[in-house]
């Protein structure tokens, strides 16, 4: 069942995802349910499209929000340094780290409207298999992308860090989204070509597939999060 890269990084990365999906679906869920039971610090309006949108006081769950940053940096930096190298570490603290970040998906959702959400993972999705089907089955060889999306990435951070301190206007922060898509598909069709190098060079094993697996797992989640800013108002 697991006799290529292939398949060791795909059950992987889709068991994390599924593991992500829920935890925010449960999440949100029970947010809702707290809002019908008029729990304070719960509140919700209208969006134009007459649906409900949930907002949550951020006193309420500061304290939460910051224990989970602090987690999730945590959880990270274990999976880095010793759950890539024995899949039997890996994997419960990459699963751990896959709950805790479909928590903050589901927070990031409420922050802007969670109504949103299906339309993102729909678009997220559908980038994510292009990305796959180019990067693994069109011969061209995306390492150049390598610097390019480095040095990228490192503007894209410091540009999300100016937002943290000076208030842009709405078109402007779409740009820097519009920017971050571009930079994390960049990436899907990087790491997805470097998938089927190592595939073809025999590097058939479980710490290769879960360092391709976690890179994977980051492109898919910030690309996620960079269109749900891009498509919010």
């Amino acid at each position: 069942m697991f006799e290529t890269l292939f398949t060791k990084t795909f059950s992987i990365l889709g068991l994390q995802l599924f593991v992500t999906f829920l935890a925010a679906v449960t999440v949100l869920n029970f947010i809702r349910g707290l809002y019908e039971k008029k729990s304070p610090g719960i509140s919700a309006a209208t969006n134009q499209d007459g649906e409900i949108d949930l907002h949550i006081d951020w006193s309420f769950i500061k304290p939460y929000f910051w224990a989970l940053i602090i987690l999730n940096i945590i959880l990270f930096i274990a999976l880095l340094f010793w759950g890539q190298h024995d899949i039997f570490i890996g994997l419960p603290i990459f699963t751990l780290w896959s709950v805790v970040t479909g928590v903050e998906v589901a927070l990031a959702l409420i922050a802007v409207d969670e109504n949103l959400g299906t339309r993102v993972l729909g678009i997220t999705a559908s980038i994510t298999v292009i990305c796959a089907m180019v990067g693994i089955y069109s011969g061209i060889d995306f390492s150049f992308l390598g610097g390019f999306l480095f040095i990228a990435l490192l503007l894209l951070v410091v540009a999300n860090i100016i937002r943290l301190f000076i208030k842009m206007c709405r078109w402007k922060e779409r740009i820097i989204a519009f920017f971050g898509v571009i930079i994390f598909t960049g990436y899907l069709l990087f790491d997805f070509n470097r998938l089927e190098k190592l595939q073809e060079a025999g590097m058939n094993t479980w710490p290769a597939a879960m360092h391709l697996s976690i890179d994977i797992y980051l492109d898919i989640i910030n690309l996620f999060l960079q269109l749900l800013d891009l498509l919010s108002d």
